[in-house]
């Protein structure tokens, strides 16, 4: 199987010919672009918490390709790209490819690709060398037998090698330092055509939840919306007991749409239920994917041939 070749852009993305890995994507989208590639990324692992689905983050793991994606847990959004297995792909910057699986990166190498700005620093707990930029940090083992200097340039430490480490760790991020990563805005350019949220909270009356108020954003066909460096943000409200209509006027057209019977409830009907089918036992779940919400929508219900149809109340969870 041939060796796949990323290209790295420092406090953005991850990508090359199948597939690109951007900061402050959602996970459904990235799961999809993904799924899109199964021809050349394969053996992929999500890992999640279900007692704690908001405290802790959310890892995706494209165990052939030694990638770790970092979720944030209540955006969902991509915080953090780490490369854990130098030996799976090769890692380019700019024109210059600086790891593979032939000749694998040492700290002389990133070095000279990214530039040797100011020393590195000595983690002594974790017995690690790191190198980083804005959006990008570098890891080194250095367990062996070494040479700390005295500390200088504002407490930054180097080290003496008796022989060069070879890349362990590589994590790009939003901000200046690994210790500062931040969970970053959605980028415009990842947008194609759907709709983000940004908040979501719920709409009270009382102890009683009436429904739910949303702030999103997405393209439009103006120009000057396309233009601009951040998307405009428009509040939209979804009550329960809204109809089909009122949803899709708000939300527009669901990501995907799922149908579900209710075989149990056939008894409850009599021989009539024969006749005109299930028709009035299937609920429509609209799915919202990049905003993470679900619409439920109980059909159009006949009892006889006689009567008027009419909708039932929805209902959104």
């Amino acid at each position: 199987m041939s060796v796949l070749e990323f290209e790295v852009n420092p406090e953005n993305s991850l990508k090359n010919e199948h597939v690109e890995l951007v900061l402050g994507a959602p996970i459904n989208q990235v799961l999809t672009a993904i799924r899109n590639a199964s021809k050349a990324i394969k053996n992929v692992e999500l890992i999640y918490c279900n007692k704690e689905p908001f405290g802790k983050d959310i890892t995706l793991l494209l165990k052939d390709d030694g990638i770790r994606l970092l979720f944030d847990a209540e955006t969902q959004l991509l915080k953090l790209i780490e490369v854990y297995d130098f030996r799976k792909i090769s890692l380019r910057y700019g024109n210059t490819t600086f790891s593979s699986p032939d000749l694998l990166a040492d700290v002389s190498k990133v070095e000279n690709c990214f530039g040797a700005t100011h020393p590195g620093v000595y983690d002594e707990k974790h017995k690690t060398y790191l190198l980083h930029w804005r959006g990008v940090s570098f890891s080194f083992p250095a367990k062996e037998p070494s040479t700390v200097q005295p500390a200088y340039a504002h407490g930054l430490s180097s080290l003496n090698f008796s022989s060069l480490p070879h890349l362990e760790k590589m994590e790009i991020y939003q901000g200046n330092s690994p210790n500062e990563i931040r969970v970053p805005e959605t980028p415009i350019s990842i947008h194609c055509g759907n709709i983000f949220a940004h908040r979501i909270t719920s709409i009270y009356q009382g102890n009683e939840i009436l429904g739910v108020k949303i702030v999103i954003s997405g393209e439009d066909n103006k120009l000057e919306t396309r233009k601009q460096s951040n998307l405009p943000q428009i509040e939209k409200r979804i009550m329960f007991g809204d109809s089909e209509e009122n949803v899709l006027s708000s939300l527009g057209a669901p990501s995907r749409v799922f149908y579900k019977s209710d075989e149990k409830m056939l008894i409850q009907k009599g021989s009539d239920s024969k006749k005109f089918g299930d028709a009035d036992s299937t609920d429509m779940f609209y799915n919202y994917f990049s905003l993470g919400l679900m619409n439920r929508m109980q059909p159009v219900t006949v009892a006889r041939p006689t009567t008027v149809a009419k909708r039932m109340p929805s209902s959104l969870n």
